[in-house]
């Protein structure tokens, strides 16, 4: 499944997530670094930047969200974030193109 985290299309082996009450959401994201290494640095990048993102896919957006923990196993060569979601939106993506499409016709440039 691809997904895209702060602008950046990362191909992940596993996605889980976990609701809690509200809309808060805990993600946990696997990523093969034997077929991506570069995604090793990038990740660490972002995770040490401490910035807040959104992550797009076809199953769902996710806003405010920040990584948590960041694992990396060298030897199976895998690496696993945890990240808290403030908001999980598990829309079609054809209602978030036409959502999008929509704010970018309404915005006053």
């Amino acid at each position: 499944m691809q997904i895209k985290i702060d602008n950046i299309v990362f191909n992940c082996s596993n996605i889980s997530t976990q609701l809690s009450i509200g809309s808060h959401a805990t993600l946990i994201i696997s990523f093969d670094l034997s077929v991506y290494p570069e995604y090793e640095k990038q990740l660490i990048r972002i995770y040490e930047s401490g910035r807040v993102f959104t992550i797009m896919s076809a199953k769902f957006e996710s806003k405010g969200t920040k990584i948590k923990t960041l694992d990396i196993d060298f030897i199976t060569k895998k690496i696993e974030i945890s990240l808290h979601a403030d908001i999980l939106n598990q829309n079609d993506i054809i209602n978030r193109r036409d959502e999008s499409i929509d704010d970018i016709l309404s915005a006053n440039f």
